[in-house]
């Protein structure tokens, strides 16, 4: 029994306690605002792109330009459309630039979460953690702890604080998309091989 409990602790590490890991969805979609549209990178450079060629699937971008959370929402009967069974959620840049109250931000992304949960779809974060938006950062891992879902962070803001990484003060230019694909693409790693592994 001893030598087999460290094989089993390290089983238990590497199965993602991530809810809907099961689900019956077919697609990942990315849902989000113009950095996931690829608004300041050239065609085939948006992160959901460069996923796509890394992970050798499709993955339908629902980037929209100028998108708040509220509006994001709006959008989640169009993101269930595409059959997902993972959904990247990239959204809260343009609340803190229009000043949404945060407390609206946070209500959009939990009824986001909620509509995706209960279509059995595995949801992940994307933090948004921009310059003056401290009480904004604080929703995703409020959000992350309280649904159990996985949170990207960090990226953002070391996107938005290198400049040889935007193509403006807010869009990721081509190596910024790089950026951020790696961020998701090691956050959902093991997602993806527990899914596999359950196939």
């Amino acid at each position: 029994m001893r030598k087999l409990l460290p094989f089993l602790f390290s089983l238990a590490a590497c199965r993602p306690d991530v809810p809907n890991l099961d689900s019956p969805g077919k697609t990942i979609v990315c849902l989000g605002d113009s950095i996931t549209a690829g608004v300041g990178s050239g065609a085939g450079e948006a992160y959901p792109d460069l996923l796509a060629a890394r992970l050798g699937t499709e993955v339908i971008n629902e980037g929209e330009s100028g998108d708040t959370a509220a509006q994001g929402l709006a959008r989640m009967d169009q993101v269930l459309a595409d059959d997902p069974w993972m959904v990247i959620v990239e959204l809260g840049g343009n609340d803190i630039l229009r000043q949404v109250p945060p407390e609206e931000t946070e209500r959009s992304l939990q009824q986001i979460l909620d509509r995706l949960l209960s279509a059995r779809v595995v949801p992940i974060l994307v933090e948004m953690d921009a310059p003056l938006g401290g009480r904004y950062k604080e929703i995703y891992e409020r959000l992350g702890d309280e649904y159990h879902v996985p949170v990207v962070e960090d990226a953002i803001s070391k996107i938005l604080g290198d400049r040889s990484l935007k193509s403006d003060t807010v869009h990721p230019n081509a190596e910024g998309q790089k950026v951020l694909a790696d961020a998701i693409a090691g956050e959902i790693a093991p997602i993806l091989k527990a899914r596999s592994a359950r196939r």
